[in-house]
Protein backbone atom coordinates (compact mmCIF):
# COMPACT_ATOMS: atom_id res chain seq x y z
CA UNK A 1 0.00 0.00 0.00
CA UNK A 2 1.13 3.55 -0.63
CA UNK A 3 2.68 5.74 2.03
CA UNK A 4 0.44 8.37 3.65
CA UNK A 5 2.91 11.06 2.51
CA UNK A 6 2.80 10.03 -1.18
CA UNK A 7 1.62 12.58 -3.76
CA UNK A 8 -1.79 12.14 -5.42
CA UNK A 9 -0.12 11.21 -8.72
CA UNK A 10 2.10 8.60 -7.07
CA UNK A 11 -0.88 7.20 -5.21
CA UNK A 12 -2.95 6.98 -8.39
CA UNK A 13 -0.06 5.33 -10.25
CA UNK A 14 0.40 2.79 -7.44
CA UNK A 15 -3.21 1.72 -7.83
CA UNK A 16 -3.25 1.79 -11.67
CA UNK A 17 0.27 0.92 -12.76
CA UNK A 18 -0.97 -2.30 -14.38
CA UNK A 19 -3.45 -0.38 -16.53
CA UNK A 20 -0.79 2.21 -17.34
CA UNK A 21 1.60 -0.51 -18.50
CA UNK A 22 -1.09 -2.11 -20.66
CA UNK A 23 -2.07 1.24 -22.10
CA UNK A 24 1.57 2.05 -22.90
CA UNK A 25 2.07 -1.33 -24.58
CA UNK A 26 -1.17 -1.10 -26.60
CA UNK A 27 -0.48 2.53 -27.58
CA UNK A 28 3.05 1.64 -28.68
CA UNK A 29 1.76 -1.29 -30.73
CA UNK A 30 -0.86 0.90 -32.42
CA UNK A 31 1.64 3.63 -33.26
CA UNK A 32 4.29 1.24 -34.60
CA UNK A 33 1.77 -0.69 -36.68
CA UNK A 34 0.40 2.53 -38.14
CA UNK A 35 3.84 3.86 -39.05
CA UNK A 36 4.84 0.49 -40.49
CA UNK A 37 1.72 0.39 -42.65
CA UNK A 38 2.60 3.86 -43.92
CA UNK A 39 6.02 2.56 -45.05
CA UNK A 40 8.03 4.72 -42.72
CA UNK A 41 9.51 2.07 -40.40
CA UNK A 42 11.42 -0.32 -42.68
CA UNK A 43 14.54 -1.00 -40.63
CA UNK A 44 14.66 -4.50 -39.01
CA UNK A 45 15.02 -2.91 -35.58
CA UNK A 46 11.54 -1.46 -35.89
CA UNK A 47 10.21 -4.91 -36.72
CA UNK A 48 11.65 -6.19 -33.45
CA UNK A 49 10.11 -3.21 -31.65
CA UNK A 50 6.69 -3.95 -33.19
CA UNK A 51 6.84 -7.56 -32.06
CA UNK A 52 7.99 -6.49 -28.58
CA UNK A 53 5.02 -4.08 -28.31
CA UNK A 54 2.73 -6.86 -29.50
CA UNK A 55 4.10 -9.28 -26.86
CA UNK A 56 3.80 -6.62 -24.14
CA UNK A 57 0.20 -5.99 -25.09
CA UNK A 58 -0.65 -9.69 -25.10
CA UNK A 59 1.15 -10.23 -21.78
CA UNK A 60 -0.56 -7.24 -20.22
CA UNK A 61 -3.98 -8.40 -21.42
CA UNK A 62 -3.38 -11.92 -20.17
CA UNK A 63 -2.33 -10.74 -16.71
CA UNK A 64 -5.20 -8.25 -16.59
CA UNK A 65 -7.57 -11.13 -17.21
CA UNK A 66 -5.85 -13.29 -14.60
CA UNK A 67 -5.89 -10.59 -11.91
CA UNK A 68 -9.41 -9.40 -12.72
CA UNK A 69 -10.71 -12.98 -12.79
CA UNK A 70 -9.65 -13.36 -9.16
CA UNK A 71 -12.12 -10.75 -7.93
CA UNK A 72 -14.67 -10.11 -10.66
CA UNK A 73 -16.77 -11.92 -13.22
CA UNK A 74 -15.44 -11.41 -16.77
CA UNK A 75 -18.33 -11.78 -19.27
CA UNK A 76 -16.44 -13.87 -21.83
CA UNK A 77 -18.27 -16.89 -23.28
CA UNK A 78 -17.07 -20.26 -21.90
CA UNK A 79 -14.54 -18.49 -19.72
CA UNK A 80 -16.77 -16.49 -17.39
CA UNK A 81 -17.47 -19.51 -15.15
CA UNK A 82 -13.77 -19.62 -14.34
CA UNK A 83 -13.69 -15.99 -13.26
CA UNK A 84 -14.71 -14.36 -9.93
CA UNK A 85 -12.49 -16.96 -8.29
CA UNK A 86 -12.49 -15.51 -4.76
CA UNK A 87 -16.28 -15.52 -4.52
CA UNK A 88 -16.75 -18.87 -6.24
CA UNK A 89 -14.07 -20.49 -4.08
CA UNK A 90 -15.14 -18.76 -0.90
CA UNK A 91 -15.99 -21.98 0.97
CA UNK A 92 -12.61 -23.58 0.20
CA UNK A 93 -10.76 -20.34 1.03
CA UNK A 94 -12.61 -20.07 4.35
CA UNK A 95 -11.89 -23.71 5.20
CA UNK A 96 -8.21 -23.22 4.38
CA UNK A 97 -7.95 -20.08 6.52
CA UNK A 98 -9.75 -21.78 9.42
CA UNK A 99 -7.48 -24.82 9.21
CA UNK A 100 -4.34 -22.70 9.01
CA UNK A 101 -5.30 -20.42 11.91
CA UNK A 102 -6.67 -23.16 14.17
CA UNK A 103 -4.08 -25.88 13.64
CA UNK A 104 -0.95 -23.85 12.88
CA UNK A 105 -0.95 -20.18 13.83
CA UNK A 106 -3.07 -20.52 16.98
CA UNK A 107 -2.62 -24.18 17.85
CA UNK A 108 -2.50 -25.10 21.58
CA UNK A 109 1.24 -25.72 21.27
CA UNK A 110 1.81 -22.33 19.62
CA UNK A 111 -0.22 -20.53 22.28
CA UNK A 112 1.57 -22.40 25.08
CA UNK A 113 4.94 -21.52 23.59
CA UNK A 114 3.99 -17.86 23.29
CA UNK A 115 2.58 -17.65 26.80
CA UNK A 116 5.78 -19.13 28.23
CA UNK A 117 7.60 -15.90 27.41
CA UNK A 118 4.88 -13.60 28.77
CA UNK A 119 4.68 -12.50 32.42
CA UNK A 120 0.93 -12.29 32.88
CA UNK A 121 1.08 -11.15 36.51
CA UNK A 122 3.38 -8.26 35.63
CA UNK A 123 1.16 -7.32 32.70
CA UNK A 124 -1.89 -7.40 34.97
CA UNK A 125 -0.18 -5.17 37.53
CA UNK A 126 0.91 -2.73 34.84
CA UNK A 127 -2.65 -2.62 33.52
CA UNK A 128 -4.21 -2.07 36.95
CA UNK A 129 -1.70 0.65 37.79
CA UNK A 130 -3.43 2.81 35.21
CA UNK A 131 -6.21 4.82 36.92
CA UNK A 132 -8.74 4.09 34.19
CA UNK A 133 -8.34 0.31 34.48
CA UNK A 134 -8.10 0.50 38.28
CA UNK A 135 -11.47 2.25 38.39
CA UNK A 136 -12.96 -0.34 36.05
CA UNK A 137 -11.72 -3.15 38.28
CA UNK A 138 -13.20 -1.37 41.29
CA UNK A 139 -16.57 -1.05 39.55
CA UNK A 140 -16.55 -4.77 38.74
CA UNK A 141 -15.67 -5.64 42.35
CA UNK A 142 -18.43 -3.33 43.58
CA UNK A 143 -21.01 -4.96 41.31
CA UNK A 144 -19.96 -8.43 42.50
CA UNK A 145 -20.18 -7.30 46.13
CA UNK A 146 -23.63 -5.82 45.50
CA UNK A 147 -24.75 -9.08 43.86
CA UNK A 148 -23.50 -11.08 46.84
CA UNK A 149 -25.15 -8.67 49.28
CA UNK A 150 -28.54 -9.30 47.65
CA UNK A 151 -28.44 -12.86 49.04
CA UNK A 152 -27.44 -11.78 52.54
CA UNK A 153 -30.91 -12.22 54.05
CA UNK A 154 -31.75 -15.48 52.31
CA UNK A 155 -33.61 -18.04 54.49
CA UNK A 156 -30.78 -20.53 54.04
CA UNK A 157 -28.18 -18.09 55.40
CA UNK A 158 -30.48 -17.02 58.23
CA UNK A 159 -31.01 -20.65 59.19
CA UNK A 160 -27.29 -21.35 59.08
CA UNK A 161 -26.46 -18.36 61.29
CA UNK A 162 -29.27 -19.28 63.70
CA UNK A 163 -27.90 -22.82 64.01
CA UNK A 164 -24.35 -21.59 64.53
CA UNK A 165 -25.50 -18.98 67.06
CA UNK A 166 -27.34 -21.56 69.10
CA UNK A 167 -24.36 -23.90 68.98
CA UNK A 168 -21.96 -21.17 70.12
CA UNK A 169 -24.32 -20.03 72.88
CA UNK A 170 -24.78 -23.62 74.06
CA UNK A 171 -21.01 -24.18 74.20
CA UNK A 172 -20.28 -20.82 75.84
CA UNK A 173 -19.20 -20.75 79.51
CA UNK A 174 -21.46 -18.14 81.01
CA UNK A 175 -20.78 -18.82 84.69
CA UNK A 176 -17.40 -17.18 85.22
CA UNK A 177 -17.99 -14.14 82.92
CA UNK A 178 -21.37 -13.58 84.58
CA UNK A 179 -19.76 -13.91 88.03
CA UNK A 180 -17.03 -11.40 87.14
CA UNK A 181 -19.58 -8.98 85.71
CA UNK A 182 -21.84 -9.24 88.77
CA UNK A 183 -18.91 -8.92 91.22
CA UNK A 184 -17.55 -5.89 89.38
CA UNK A 185 -20.97 -4.23 89.45
CA UNK A 186 -21.41 -4.90 93.18
CA UNK A 187 -17.90 -3.75 94.06
CA UNK A 188 -18.04 -0.50 92.10
CA UNK A 189 -20.65 2.02 91.05
CA UNK A 190 -22.91 -0.62 89.53
CA UNK A 191 -24.46 -1.74 92.86
CA UNK A 192 -27.42 0.59 92.48
CA UNK A 193 -27.92 -0.51 88.87
CA UNK A 194 -27.89 -4.19 89.86
CA UNK A 195 -30.37 -3.57 92.63
CA UNK A 196 -32.57 -1.46 90.37
CA UNK A 197 -32.57 -4.20 87.76
CA UNK A 198 -33.45 -6.86 90.37
CA UNK A 199 -36.28 -4.78 91.82
CA UNK A 200 -37.64 -4.02 88.36
CA UNK A 201 -37.66 -7.69 87.42
CA UNK A 202 -39.41 -8.63 90.67
CA UNK A 203 -41.91 -5.83 90.20
CA UNK A 204 -42.67 -6.98 86.66
CA UNK A 205 -43.12 -10.53 87.89
CA UNK A 206 -45.51 -9.43 90.66
CA UNK A 207 -47.48 -7.32 88.17
CA UNK A 208 -48.00 -10.17 85.75
CA UNK A 209 -51.32 -11.97 85.70
CA UNK A 210 -49.63 -15.30 85.20
CA UNK A 211 -47.76 -14.90 88.51
CA UNK A 212 -51.01 -14.21 90.37
CA UNK A 213 -52.81 -17.15 88.78
CA UNK A 214 -49.93 -19.51 89.50
CA UNK A 215 -49.66 -18.34 93.12
CA UNK A 216 -53.43 -18.72 93.71
CA UNK A 217 -53.48 -22.19 92.15
CA UNK A 218 -50.55 -23.42 94.24
CA UNK A 219 -52.07 -21.95 97.42
CA UNK A 220 -55.40 -23.61 96.70
CA UNK A 221 -53.78 -27.01 96.17
CA UNK A 222 -51.73 -26.63 99.37
CA UNK A 223 -54.82 -25.57 101.36
CA UNK A 224 -56.82 -28.59 100.25
CA UNK A 225 -53.95 -30.94 101.05
CA UNK A 226 -53.74 -29.29 104.48
CA UNK A 227 -57.50 -29.79 105.14
CA UNK A 228 -57.35 -33.51 104.39
CA UNK A 229 -54.79 -34.28 107.16
CA UNK A 230 -57.18 -34.17 110.25
CA UNK A 231 -60.28 -32.50 111.63
CA UNK A 232 -58.31 -29.94 113.64
CA UNK A 233 -56.54 -28.52 110.58
CA UNK A 234 -59.80 -28.52 108.73
CA UNK A 235 -61.40 -26.53 111.52
CA UNK A 236 -58.61 -24.00 111.57
CA UNK A 237 -58.87 -23.64 107.82
CA UNK A 238 -62.63 -23.04 108.09
CA UNK A 239 -62.10 -20.35 110.70
CA UNK A 240 -59.54 -18.67 108.51
CA UNK A 241 -61.84 -18.63 105.49
CA UNK A 242 -64.58 -16.92 107.48
CA UNK A 243 -62.30 -13.88 107.71
CA UNK A 244 -62.05 -13.58 103.93
CA UNK A 245 -64.62 -12.25 101.52
CA UNK A 246 -65.82 -14.32 98.55
CA UNK A 247 -68.41 -16.90 97.64
CA UNK A 248 -65.99 -19.83 97.22
CA UNK A 249 -62.41 -20.85 97.87
CA UNK A 250 -61.15 -19.61 94.51
CA UNK A 251 -62.50 -16.11 95.00
CA UNK A 252 -61.23 -15.94 98.57
CA UNK A 253 -57.71 -17.02 97.45
CA UNK A 254 -57.75 -14.53 94.59
CA UNK A 255 -58.43 -11.75 97.04
CA UNK A 256 -55.78 -13.08 99.40
CA UNK A 257 -53.26 -13.30 96.56
CA UNK A 258 -54.01 -9.73 95.52
CA UNK A 259 -53.38 -8.58 99.08
CA UNK A 260 -50.12 -10.54 99.25
CA UNK A 261 -48.94 -9.14 95.90
CA UNK A 262 -49.86 -5.65 97.00
CA UNK A 263 -47.92 -6.08 100.21
CA UNK A 264 -44.90 -7.42 98.33
CA UNK A 265 -44.93 -4.49 95.92
CA UNK A 266 -45.09 -2.08 98.87
CA UNK A 267 -42.09 -3.85 100.38
CA UNK A 268 -40.22 -3.58 97.08
CA UNK A 269 -40.93 0.14 97.04
CA UNK A 270 -39.49 0.39 100.54
CA UNK A 271 -36.45 -1.66 99.54
CA UNK A 272 -35.83 0.62 96.56
CA UNK A 273 -36.12 3.76 98.70
CA UNK A 274 -34.12 2.50 101.74
CA UNK A 275 -30.56 1.37 100.89
CA UNK A 276 -30.00 0.35 104.53
CA UNK A 277 -33.06 -1.89 104.74
CA UNK A 278 -32.04 -5.21 106.38
CA UNK A 279 -33.69 -7.31 103.68
CA UNK A 280 -31.95 -5.33 100.97
CA UNK A 281 -28.58 -5.75 102.65
CA UNK A 282 -29.29 -9.46 103.04
CA UNK A 283 -30.13 -9.80 99.33
CA UNK A 284 -26.98 -7.91 98.39
CA UNK A 285 -24.94 -10.29 100.52
CA UNK A 286 -26.59 -13.22 98.74
CA UNK A 287 -25.78 -11.66 95.36
CA UNK A 288 -22.16 -11.12 96.42
CA UNK A 289 -21.81 -14.77 97.43
CA UNK A 290 -23.51 -15.80 94.19
CA UNK A 291 -20.98 -13.76 92.20
CA UNK A 292 -18.09 -15.35 94.12
CA UNK A 293 -19.42 -18.85 93.49
CA UNK A 294 -19.92 -18.13 89.79
CA UNK A 295 -16.47 -16.61 89.46
CA UNK A 296 -14.90 -19.59 91.29
CA UNK A 297 -16.69 -22.02 89.00
CA UNK A 298 -18.86 -23.71 91.66
CA UNK A 299 -19.76 -27.09 90.08
CA UNK A 300 -23.33 -27.23 91.39
CA UNK A 301 -24.11 -23.66 90.45
CA UNK A 302 -22.39 -24.01 87.06
CA UNK A 303 -24.40 -27.15 86.32
CA UNK A 304 -27.64 -25.43 87.32
CA UNK A 305 -26.79 -22.43 85.14
CA UNK A 306 -25.93 -24.73 82.21
CA UNK A 307 -29.25 -26.52 82.60
CA UNK A 308 -31.09 -23.21 82.65
CA UNK A 309 -29.02 -22.11 79.66
CA UNK A 310 -30.01 -25.18 77.65
CA UNK A 311 -33.66 -24.79 78.60
CA UNK A 312 -33.59 -21.12 77.69
CA UNK A 313 -31.94 -21.80 74.32
CA UNK A 314 -34.43 -24.57 73.59
CA UNK A 315 -37.34 -22.21 74.09
CA UNK A 316 -35.62 -19.24 72.43
CA UNK A 317 -36.56 -18.60 68.78
CA UNK A 318 -33.75 -16.49 67.33
CA UNK A 319 -34.65 -17.05 63.67
CA UNK A 320 -36.86 -13.90 63.32
CA UNK A 321 -34.19 -11.84 65.09
CA UNK A 322 -31.43 -13.15 62.81
CA UNK A 323 -33.58 -12.63 59.69
CA UNK A 324 -34.42 -9.07 60.74
CA UNK A 325 -30.78 -8.33 61.51
CA UNK A 326 -29.63 -9.71 58.14
CA UNK A 327 -32.29 -7.69 56.33
CA UNK A 328 -31.08 -4.52 58.04
CA UNK A 329 -27.47 -5.36 57.24
CA UNK A 330 -28.32 -6.09 53.60
CA UNK A 331 -30.22 -2.80 53.19
CA UNK A 332 -27.41 -0.82 54.75
CA UNK A 333 -24.70 -2.51 52.70
CA UNK A 334 -26.61 -2.09 49.44
CA UNK A 335 -26.95 1.62 50.11
CA UNK A 336 -23.23 1.79 50.81
CA UNK A 337 -22.31 -0.10 47.62
CA UNK A 338 -24.50 2.16 45.47
CA UNK A 339 -22.95 5.35 46.89
CA UNK A 340 -19.64 5.74 45.09
CA UNK A 341 -17.90 7.64 47.88
CA UNK A 342 -19.33 5.68 50.81
CA UNK A 343 -17.21 4.26 53.61
CA UNK A 344 -17.68 0.71 52.33
CA UNK A 345 -16.55 1.62 48.80
CA UNK A 346 -13.57 3.48 50.23
CA UNK A 347 -12.71 0.40 52.27
CA UNK A 348 -13.00 -1.80 49.16
CA UNK A 349 -10.72 0.55 47.18
CA UNK A 350 -8.15 0.51 49.99
CA UNK A 351 -8.28 -3.29 50.14
CA UNK A 352 -7.69 -3.54 46.38
CA UNK A 353 -4.80 -1.05 46.59
CA UNK A 354 -3.23 -2.98 49.47
CA UNK A 355 -3.65 -6.27 47.61
CA UNK A 356 -2.00 -4.88 44.47
CA UNK A 357 0.84 -3.34 46.51
CA UNK A 358 1.39 -6.67 48.25
CA UNK A 359 1.38 -8.48 44.92
CA UNK A 360 3.91 -6.02 43.46
CA UNK A 361 6.25 -6.56 46.42
CA UNK A 362 5.99 -10.36 46.50
CA UNK A 363 7.81 -11.98 43.57
CA UNK A 364 6.93 -15.49 44.71
CA UNK A 365 3.23 -14.62 44.80
CA UNK A 366 3.46 -13.12 41.32
CA UNK A 367 5.07 -16.32 40.03
CA UNK A 368 2.26 -18.37 41.54
CA UNK A 369 -0.37 -16.07 40.04
CA UNK A 370 1.40 -16.18 36.68
CA UNK A 371 1.51 -19.98 36.71
CA UNK A 372 -2.13 -20.20 37.71
CA UNK A 373 -3.22 -17.79 34.95
CA UNK A 374 -1.27 -19.73 32.32
CA UNK A 375 -2.67 -23.02 33.55
CA UNK A 376 -6.22 -21.66 33.31
CA UNK A 377 -5.58 -20.30 29.81
CA UNK A 378 -4.00 -23.57 28.66
CA UNK A 379 -6.94 -25.55 30.00
CA UNK A 380 -9.44 -23.19 28.38
CA UNK A 381 -7.65 -23.29 25.02
CA UNK A 382 -7.45 -27.08 25.03
CA UNK A 383 -11.07 -27.52 26.04
CA UNK A 384 -12.43 -24.84 23.70
CA UNK A 385 -9.92 -24.77 20.87
CA UNK A 386 -12.69 -25.17 18.30
CA UNK A 387 -13.88 -21.68 19.26
CA UNK A 388 -10.93 -20.23 17.34
CA UNK A 389 -12.02 -21.89 14.12
CA UNK A 390 -15.68 -21.06 14.81
CA UNK A 391 -14.77 -17.43 15.35
CA UNK A 392 -12.78 -17.23 12.11
CA UNK A 393 -15.53 -19.06 10.24
CA UNK A 394 -18.18 -16.70 11.63
CA UNK A 395 -16.10 -13.64 10.76
CA UNK A 396 -15.72 -14.88 7.16
CA UNK A 397 -19.37 -15.88 6.77
CA UNK A 398 -21.45 -14.08 4.10
CA UNK A 399 -23.73 -12.75 6.84
CA UNK A 400 -20.84 -10.96 8.55
CA UNK A 401 -18.74 -10.28 5.46
CA UNK A 402 -20.69 -10.04 2.17
CA UNK A 403 -18.93 -10.94 -1.08
CA UNK A 404 -18.39 -7.31 -2.10
CA UNK A 405 -16.72 -6.47 1.23
CA UNK A 406 -14.56 -9.62 1.11
CA UNK A 407 -13.31 -8.74 -2.37
CA UNK A 408 -12.74 -5.10 -1.40
CA UNK A 409 -10.75 -6.09 1.70
CA UNK A 410 -8.49 -8.47 -0.22
CA UNK A 411 -7.98 -6.01 -3.08
CA UNK A 412 -7.14 -3.20 -0.66
CA UNK A 413 -4.38 -5.30 0.90
CA UNK A 414 -2.84 -6.98 -2.15
CA UNK A 415 -3.99 -4.64 -4.92
CA UNK A 416 -0.62 -2.88 -5.38
CA UNK A 417 1.27 -6.20 -5.57
CA UNK A 418 -1.25 -7.45 -8.14
CA UNK A 419 -0.64 -4.30 -10.19
CA UNK A 420 3.03 -5.23 -10.31
CA UNK A 421 2.03 -8.64 -11.68
CA UNK A 422 0.35 -6.89 -14.59
CA UNK A 423 3.38 -4.64 -15.12
CA UNK A 424 5.71 -7.64 -15.02
CA UNK A 425 3.45 -9.51 -17.42
CA UNK A 426 3.71 -6.69 -19.96
CA UNK A 427 7.50 -6.47 -19.49
CA UNK A 428 8.07 -10.21 -19.76
CA UNK A 429 5.75 -10.47 -22.74
CA UNK A 430 7.47 -7.60 -24.51
CA UNK A 431 11.00 -8.88 -23.84
CA UNK A 432 10.09 -12.43 -24.86
CA UNK A 433 8.42 -11.31 -28.09
CA UNK A 434 11.33 -9.01 -28.93
CA UNK A 435 13.88 -11.83 -28.43
CA UNK A 436 11.85 -14.18 -30.58
CA UNK A 437 11.64 -11.55 -33.34
CA UNK A 438 15.38 -10.89 -33.18
CA UNK A 439 16.12 -14.61 -33.31
CA UNK A 440 13.82 -15.02 -36.30
CA UNK A 441 15.67 -12.26 -38.16
CA UNK A 442 19.03 -13.80 -37.41
CA UNK A 443 17.89 -17.19 -38.64
CA UNK A 444 16.40 -15.74 -41.85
Amino acid sequence: MSSPSASPLADWLARHRGGAALSLAAGSLLALETLHAAGWLTHPAWQIARHAAEGATVGGLADWFAVSALFHRIPIPWLSRHTNIVVNSRARITAGIVEMVQTQWLSPAAIRERLASVQLADALLALLNQPRHRQRALRIARRLALRLTEQLDSPALAGFIDTQLRARLADADWAQPLGRLLAHALEHDGRAAVWETLVRLLDQALASQSFRESTARLALEALRDYEEDNWWRKAKTWLGKTQLQGDNDEEKLDLLTARIVGWLREELTRLRAEPEHPLRQRLEQLLTRLAERLRAGDPALTAALAASQRQWLHSLDTTPLVASLLFSVRSGMQGQWRARHSELNTLLANLIDDALAGLAADAALRDKLDGWCKQVIHHFVEQNHALIGDTVRLSLSPERLPDAQLVAQIESRVGEELQWIRVNGALVGGVAAGLIAALRLLLS
